[in-house]
């Protein structure tokens, strides 16, 4: 989807939106899997989406002074695709999506850096590196849950005994 047609007022609602999705998503996982070492890499995960959301409503009082934020009730799932977690959803399917969502955040945040001022493009590209690191890491979660059934539901000495 081209972003450049729309404004960047309504692309960091969009972005804030997103990123509040992703930490409650995380979150969600969070509490769902057995696994601590997994447990807490949800929770760092959730933990950095909630910083994020901070650093976009400070960027966006930067740039916009008094205005007021206005975030969408939904998002384009062209633009930043949100993860569907329903009960028939395995483990390795819902980190696929998360990895798609992080892949997708990353793509969107380097496009909006092209469009801001070079003091706003550094917030912008530190976010869309950062984005890719958690693509990275649920990549890694990804291969080990393809390999390991149970990975998500087991105390990590359990999976490998």
């Amino acid at each position: 989807m081209n972003i450049s047609k729309i404004s960047i007022k309504s692309l960091l609602g969009m972005a804030i939106k997103a990123e509040i999705d992703a930490n409650r998503i995380y979150t969600k996982l969070a509490n769902r899997v057995k696994n601590p070492l997994l447990k807490e890499k949800f929770e760092i995960l959730a933990f950095e989406e909630r910083k994020h959301r901070e650093i976009l409503k400070n960027l966006f009082k930067a740039m916009y002074k008094s205005e007021k934020l206005s975030l969408p009730k939904k998002i384009d799932e062209a633009l930043l695709p949100a993860v569907r977690i329903k009960p028939s959803s395995s483990f390795a399917e819902i980190l696929s999506q998360a990895m798609a969502s992080e892949e997708a955040a990353q793509n969107f945040y380097a496009r909006l850096a092209k469009r801001v001022r070079a003091e706003k493009k550094r917030i912008l590209e530190y976010l869309s590196k950062v984005e890719k690191s958690h693509y990275q890491i649920l990549r890694s979660e990804y291969v080990l849950a393809l390999e390991f059934e149970d990975y998500a539901e087991q105390d990590i000495d359990k999976v490998i005994t």
